[in-house]
């Protein structure tokens, strides 16, 4: 029975395909557009598609998510754009440069397809067959993050080159959590690359943020993938802050590279007069402020040893009860991705040994900070101190004329003696 109902399923599509008629059938079974049949069938193996076929329950738009179908479509093993062609209830699809003969396939329709009235479908769909005899069970998963940002990057696209055929490239695109997977892969090394695309070709640009590792896939692998703009700029000063008399806050115009030392002489700051202030540490932002949370705490310890214990509470004073429903999560959900890497920092906090003085123009220079590429450089910029405020003449402080107008304090007659 079901392969009399999957015959005709085809058969209707292949009718849908050729006839530029309204499509069979009775009302549409949901709000958008649903996949109802295929031509190859998934898992398919030995098959001579010349197009793949693709039917849906309704009549689909020509134009999807903002562009036109080809946009939605992907075929791994990837060599361009597909052909992709709008058949009212349907799609057909063929490679660019045709079908590898031997070669598993995954077709992947992304979310986007929309009905005529514009409502487009939330799910995608994967189509897998092969033109050989097999199709491979290798799968490849992982997570794409901003690294910059420290969050999970949706939409990524995510490309797997075989290191023995670079021609054989497998894609997909994460999803809106940024996971991803690529499946029907054959064993092999993989040069696996994810981009945070700006501009829709399934490339590298300048500016576009991407990552790249090498994975050997046996039967499954994971790797996470963390994204950023491969800047080969030197580092520099966007921003100079005095935070108190002797410390100064640098932000940076790109993150630097986590685990690179920073020495007291990356940073030098020099007087108009060209003599030079010492400096005492150099730390990033999360270095300073762990520093400053141990001070704390040890300050706190120190303060609590020189204090007297507090009385006791009242052995008749009611106690604060927990409820108990407080302890338990009523819905259980789904974390999600996070990041196992630490994110660059792009802020650096100077300790001087001298203070800073009013009305005093500093040159902070950097050199030897190395940015997310590995590359050293130098940077200058000024630090103006703004002259101190004059007093306030119209505040009266110990020791200055009183006002004439003030009445003079009252006193008390004293009883005699």
């Amino acid at each position: 029975m079901r392969h009399a109902l999957t015959a005709i399923a085809v058969l209707a599509l292949a009718a849908a395909c050729a006839s530029p008629g309204l499509p069979p059938g009775g009302p549409t079974i949901s709000s958008f557009p649903r996949v109802i049949a295929t031509l190859p069938e998934t898992n398919m193996v030995n098959a001579r598609p010349g197009k793949v076929l693709i039917r849906y329950d309704d009549v689909i738009s020509e134009q999807a998510a903002g562009g036109n179908l080809s946009r939605v479509v992907l075929i791994s093993p990837w060599d361009g754009e597909p052909n992709v062609d709008w058949r009212r209830t349907g799609m057909a699809i063929a490679p660019r440069k045709g079908w590898r003969a031997n070669t598993a396939y995954t077709i992947t329709i992304l979310p986007g397809v929309g009905d005529l009235k514009g409502q487009p479908s939330p799910y995608g769909y994967v189509l897998r067959f092969s033109t050989g005899p097999t199709i491979p069970t290798a799968v490849l998963r992982g997570v794409a993050f901003d690294w910059v940002a420290n969050k999970s990057l949706p939409r990524a696209t995510v490309l797997a080159v075989d290191t023995r055929d670079t021609s054989i490239v497998h894609i997909t695109v994460a999803d809106s959590t940024g996971r991803f997977e690529i499946g029907a892969m054959p064993p092999g090394t993989y040069v696996v690359r994810a981009v945070d695309e700006k501009t829709p070709n399934r490339m590298i640009d300048a500016r576009e943020p991407w990552d790249s590792l090498t994975v050997t896939l046996l039967d499954s692998a994971r790797s996470d993938l963390y994204l950023f703009v491969h800047d080969t700029m030197p580092v520099r000063i966007s921003e100079l802050r005095q935070t108190d008399s002797v410390t100064i806050t640098l932000q940076l115009d790109k993150p630097l590279l986590p685990g690179a030392p920073i020495g007291v002489g990356a940073v030098r700051v020099v007087k108009a007069d060209s003599s030079e202030i010492g400096v005492t540490s150099v730390l990033t932002s999360v270095e300073a402020s762990a520093l400053k949370l141990r001070e704390d705490s040890v300050a706190r310890a120190a303060d609590t040893t020189t204090k007297k214990d507090a009385p006791a509470a009242a052995s008749g004073a009611p106690r604060r009860s927990i409820d108990p429903t407080l302890r338990r999560d009523s819905v259980a959900t789904v974390p999600p991705p996070q990041p196992n890497r630490a994110p660059p920092v792009s802020e650096l906090v100077v300790k001087l040994l001298t203070p800073l003085q009013p009305a005093t123009t500093y040159r902070i220079s950097l050199s030897g900070l190395r940015n997310l590429v590995n590359r050293t450089g130098e940077a200058t910029r000024l630090l103006i101190i703004p002259r101190a405020p004059a007093p306030d003449s119209t505040r009266t402080t110990p020791g200055t004329a009183r006002d004439s107008t003030a009445k003079p304090p009252t006193r008390t007659a004293r009883p005699p003696r």
